[in-house]
């Protein structure tokens, strides 16, 4: 209901909070927590800026002291799965609750507990790696140690996730009362050497920063760009997927220039690569590694056509031989978008000469429509696109489709008639 439920906002929230410290499975919590976050933007839609401001320390008055009260000297036995979930909350809370909301001391304290439980955590992993070595190996034993060190991993990022939801709406804040320490654990973990489920932290934190930070750190990318775009081409999907995305968000900035033409490269060897793999379900992960290098290509191809002018028509070829997008919805939204926009302003690089890309990119189009990797402005605009090629081009490009496209085709047809 959005805005339309901010006269309910009050009275829910009230029932709401016996779910805060009531015993029972944080599964319950986390849902409890996450309906907290959108009552925030309920409140933030229907205009309500003091309700939100009211749920917003409401809710860190009850949460926080739960990070305030992890100590380095009790890491093993701090409890990572209570802890992950109040983090997830605290991310959902200031994600929707908009700008404006926190004061820089908030911001501040926020920043400070997140990375200090970041820190317990890692003395808890390496308490308990020292631990296992000293006993012998039990099956039971070894269960609850994986289900351990699963729930520490994910307290991990869900306390990097808290660092990066502060930039999000608090900028300015976090330029002045968080930008160091950040910078601190990024130049920690973004070492080659480190072990890659840290490295992939300060991956976390670099995206967060290139997307809600921008051209504020600019002129800190020496400290992380040539390492992240080293990463692009990581053996791990885990590393390689959040470099590609970073990539993506660093390459709208005029200041990726010096980097853009190796960073294509990197880029569309990867696309070229994963896409000519054999298909497997547990490819899922390298796919999606490859949807967000194209995402990044594009951006790179867009916004820094000079620099790599020489190699622009090849780079389109990958882009387009690259698509659709096989695994990461909200990329392939982002890329079949650009497609959309690029064949309607006949850029010959896609449509190719006389039109002869069209039949890939029917193809591509038709397989997208009305999916999770189409938005609706790019379906309507699919079927616009249809309609416009006419009745006797659009029969001679379906000869070349396979015969379930085809009929896709007629009900595209139909739709935007």
């Amino acid at each position: 209901m959005g805005k339309d439920y901010a006269q309910f906002v009050a009275q829910t929230a009230q029932a709401l909070l016996l779910v805060f410290d009531f015993s029972m499975e944080e599964h319950i919590r986390e849902m409890a927590f996450d309906t907290w976050g959108l009552l925030c933007q309920a409140a933030r839609d229907g205009g309500q800026v003091d309700v939100v401001t009211q749920l917003v320390h409401e809710f860190l008055k009850r949460v926080l002291p739960k990070f305030e009260q992890v100590k380095e000297s009790e890491a093993e036995t701090m409890d990572a799965e209570v802890l992950k979930t109040a983090a997830d909350g605290v991310t959902a809370c200031l994600k929707k609750c908009g700008p404006n909301v926190l004061s820089a001391e908030q911001v501040r304290h926020i920043c400070q507990i997140s990375l200090q439980t970041l820190h317990v955590s890692l003395k808890a992993r390496e308490a308990g790696e020292a631990k296992k070595k000293g006993k012998p190996g039990d099956e039971d034993d070894a269960v609850e140690e994986d289900e351990d060190e699963e729930a520490g991993v994910n307290l991990r990022i869900a306390c990097c996730e808290m660092v990066g939801a502060l930039m999000n709406h608090h900028a300015d804040a976090f330029m002045a009362e968080c930008l160091n320490p950040a910078l601190q654990l990024v130049a920690q973990f973004i070492q080659p050497n480190i072990r890659w489920e840290d490295h992939r932290l300060a991956l976390f934190i670099v995206c967060d920063m290139l997307d809600h930070l921008g051209g504020r750190v600019t002129s800190h990318w020496p400290q992380f760009m040539p390492q992240m775009l080293q990463d692009v081409l990581h053996q791990s999907p885990a590393i390689r997927q959040p470099a590609c995305y970073g990539a993506s968000l660093a390459a709208k900035d005029a200041a990726f220039a010096p980097f853009a033409t190796a960073a294509a490269t990197s880029l569309s060897q990867l696309v070229t690569q994963t896409r000519g793999a054999a298909k497997k379900k547990s490819d899922k992960p390298a796919q999606a590694c490859a949807d967000n290098a194209l995402s990044a290509l594009a951006e790179i191809l867009m916004t820094h056509q000079q620099t790599v002018a020489a190699g622009e028509a090849q780079l389109w070829g990958v882009w387009l031989q690259g698509l659709p997008c096989q695994a990461d919805e909200e990329e392939g939204i982002k890329n079949h978008k650009t497609l959309l926009r690029l064949v309607q302003a006949e850029k010959p690089q896609i449509v190719g000469e006389g039109g002869a890309n069209l039949p890939q990119v029917l193809s591509i189009f038709v397989d997208v429509y009305k999916t999770g990797s189409a938005d609706e402005e790019t379906s309507k605009g699919i079927g616009q696109l249809v309609v416009k090629l006419g009745q006797q081009r659009l029969e001679q490009l379906a000869t070349q489709l396979k015969e379930k496209q085809r009929k896709k085709l007629l009900r595209i047809h139909r739709e935007a008639q």
